[in-house]
């Protein structure tokens, strides 16, 4: 670790420990998050991924079983009290992430969040008010390890405000933006998100709606829109199966993900996803699976559209082993262009904690296949596997939630 790295994790557990210490007084609850394992490819080829590029509507997406060559990890401790009928909490977050099995240049440790809230307080007694760094509101398909609504960021704002059968929330963010690289000019920006969450829709169906809107502080700084619509359904046609709908429109600086995007795109870029998702668990079989459409155009009104198919089964042989089994399908056109696929297939015997789709500490051995042709350019990013379209890998990873 040098010497930036551990000066910054010095002052995050200096951080972590002081909140510790009011717990003698106030409780104190524990969370966190973390995967890693070994892993290899072929001789002299570091472990190799396979993960589609393409526009940004599918940017991040990647069927992860047995298929993240990282390291990562979350911890998380919430301090709560109340006073004079009012509920506190602070939260403090920290994370790390490195990008190999194990890389000296790592990130360190981060504050990932770091924030307050109140709620009670008599001006608006059911709301829950906040301020800091915070993850807000986000909703994803696991699978594929994608947020689909993602409105992490520091800003400051108030959720939990009855409306209707729902809840309403309004929060205001700010970046200071990156530096461009050619100007060297900070390019900040402000971003406003207005949740209503839970609306009765239909029976066992709940409505949920994100606005979004964004504008570049900065000169050449633009504006955008955006508008998400997630319907969450259980016991789907009388099933166990549960179903989320996205239905997704973004234009100009605002992300589909409800959050900034670039603040120099013009209001005629324009951006559209829907998906799919479908969780169930009937006895030892349990799954998630995904379809996934969407299209992009950039500042010229030049188009790609995007799709991906695909999905994980469980089958529970005992309490504690089971057999995953995850397969998926993506690909992307650029308009004029030549279509960009890849295909992967992993199998896992895995050893839980229990027979369920999401139980877990899961310990994984997993051998996965990948398909891929030119126009998907080198997946893995692994220079002896650039003339390469298939792949093999196989590895030995934890996943871990608590």
């Amino acid at each position: 670790m040098n010497t930036l790295h551990a000066v910054r994790a010095s002052r995050i557990a200096l951080a972590i420990v002081a909140l510790t210490a009011l717990s003698t007084a106030h409780a104190v609850d524990y969370s966190g998050y973390f995967r890693g394992g070994p892993g290899l490819t072929s001789k002299n080829t570091s472990r190799a991924c396979y993960h589609l590029g393409g526009p940004a509507i599918t940017a991040g997406l990647n069927y992860r079983l047995g298929n993240e060559c990282d390291i990562y990890g979350e911890f998380q401790i919430d301090q709560k009290y109340k006073a004079d009928g009012v509920e506190y909490s602070g939260t403090i977050m920290v994370n790390s992430y490195t990008n190999a099995t194990d890389n000296p240049g790592s990130n360190g440790l981060a504050f990932e969040q770091l924030y307050g809230e109140a709620k009670g307080l008599d001006v608006l007694p059911e709301a829950t008010f906040w301020v800091g760094k915070a993850r807000g509101r986000r909703g994803d398909v696991h699978i594929v390890d994608q947020f689909f609504v993602d409105m992490k960021g520091v800003g400051t704002g108030v959720k939990g405000i009855s409306l209707g059968s729902g809840k309403l929330g309004v929060a205001w963010y700010k970046t200071d933006g990156t530096v461009d690289a050619t100007l060297l000019k900070q390019q900040p920006g402000n971003r406003l998100n207005v949740e209503v969450l839970g609306l009765n829709a239909n029976t066992d169906g709940k409505a949920n709606l994100f606005f979004t809107a964004t504008k570049g502080d900065f000169d050449g700084g633009t504006g955008g829109f955006g508008a998400t619509l997630r319907h969450d359904q259980a016991k789907l046609f009388g099933t166990g199966i549960s179903n989320t709908l996205w239905l997704q429109y973004a234009q100009g600086s605002t992300s589909l993900e409800a959050n900034f995007g670039d603040l120099t795109r013009k209001s005629s870029a324009k951006s559209t996803r829907i998906v799919e998702s479908i969780n169930w668990q009937t006895g030892a079989f349990g799954g998630q699976a995904i379809a996934l459409i969407g299209t992009e155009e950039d500042n010229n009104k030049v188009k790609t559209t995007a799709s991906t198919i695909g999905g994980r089964v469980s089958y529970a042989m005992t309490k504690n082993f089971k057999l995953l089994v995850e397969a998926g399908h993506s690909q992307y056109k650029p308009q004029g262009g030549t279509t960009a696929k890849l295909d992967k297939l992993t199998s896992a015997p895995t050893l839980a904690i229990g027979p369920d789709f999401w139980s877990r500490p899961e310990f994984r051995f997993y051998f996965t296949s990948a398909k891929w042709n030119a126009a998907a350019g080198n997946v893995t990013g692994q220079a002896s596997l650039a003339s390469k379209t298939p792949g093999n890998s196989a590895g030995a990873p934890i996943e871990w939630w608590y």
